[in-house]
């Protein structure tokens, strides 16, 4: 199987059926992948990816598709390169099926791929008494920040009360294995030049990974050095888009690294990375406050 595209669908197929003992070969004409996703994650995602012989074939364009007579496909690149498979799956973007709305007719006017701009507050559009919430108002298109924006739209509406987005949601990937974020990534607090420091717990130091035979998965949290409080969590492994729960509700509290190092976690289970992940930045932050305080003596 041939999968032109490596945005959230088409990985979460690719993996899908690599899962399935399909042969899957990726093409991306970007330099990599899931660019709003920390790095890290990615590059341990990718690792496991490669790892069980998927191809991903990073800046490569495909620039035509054909049937053969005996009924494989074949998929020419922009660098000469030609694939063969069984199976083609075209997953390169999502379009808003606005066309036949007739838009125009209300004063609205949706962008070149047929979404729709809106009040990030409270979803109305250029034309104040229509709302527009899910897919059709472009980023993040996830079913759950779609129903909270449809619930908040619906309130505005009726001048019932109704609380702003909140600051950070959880973002889940359903691929094998699956990956989940929350707040900023290692990438987006450089660019913000915040002096933080990371935590990493690895599934396979847990004794409920040792149980389930986990060798892969890994959480990731990102901790302001200045206020100890937690600026994001990242997960990539099993249970990806369950575990992230925790780590979002002590990101929207504006809790801190102490939280996990001073809590007890239910045992044996893949939330007690939470803890380790925890230690693990407590004890370099811990260091590094030390070696400032004897450089300030």
């Amino acid at each position: 199987m041939i999968v032109i595209g490596a945005g959230v669908i088409g990985i979460e197929y690719a993996t899908i059926y690599s899962t399935l003992d399909t042969m899957v070969t990726v093409i991306e004409p970007r330099a990599s992948m899931l660019d709003f996703i920390d790095k890290e994650i990615v590059e341990d995602f990718s690792y496991q990816l490669r790892d069980r012989n998927m191809k991903l074939l990073f800046g490569e364009t495909a620039e035509k598709v054909e049937r053969e007579p005996n009924g494989k496909c074949k998929v020419t690149l922009a660098s000469g390169r030609s694939l063969h498979a069984d199976m083609v799956l075209y997953a390169a973007g999502r379009s808003g099926a606005t066309a036949q709305l007739n838009l125009d007719a209300v004063g609205l006017k949706p962008d070149s791929r047929g979404r729709i701009k809106v009040n990030p507050e409270t979803f109305q559009t250029d034309v104040p008494n229509i709302y527009a919430a899910g897919d059709i108002v472009g980023f993040p298109s996830l079913a759950s920040t779609s129903m909270e924006q449809g619930r908040i739209a619906a309130r505005h509406a009726v001048g019932a009360p109704a609380s702003d987005p909140p600051q950070f949601f959880p973002y889940g990937i359903y691929a094998v294995p699956e990956i989940s974020t929350c707040g900023l990534t290692e990438e987006e607090v450089k660019a913000r030049h915040i002096p933080y420091e990371c935590g990493i717990a690895r599934f396979r130091e847990t004794s409920r990974g040792h149980i389930m035979g986990l060798d892969n998965g890994m959480l990731k949290m990102i901790f302001s050095l200045k206020t100890r409080r937690l600026l994001g969590v990242h997960i990539v492994g099993e249970g990806a888009t369950e575990l992230i729960h925790i780590g979002q509700a002590v990101l929207n509290l504006k809790g801190t690294v102490d939280y996990f190092v001073e809590n007890t976690f239910n045992y044996p289970t893949l939330a007690e990375a939470y803890k380790i992940s925890g230690l693990d930045a407590w004890n370099r932050m811990g260091e590094l406050h030390e070696h400032i305080v004897e450089a300030a003596q």
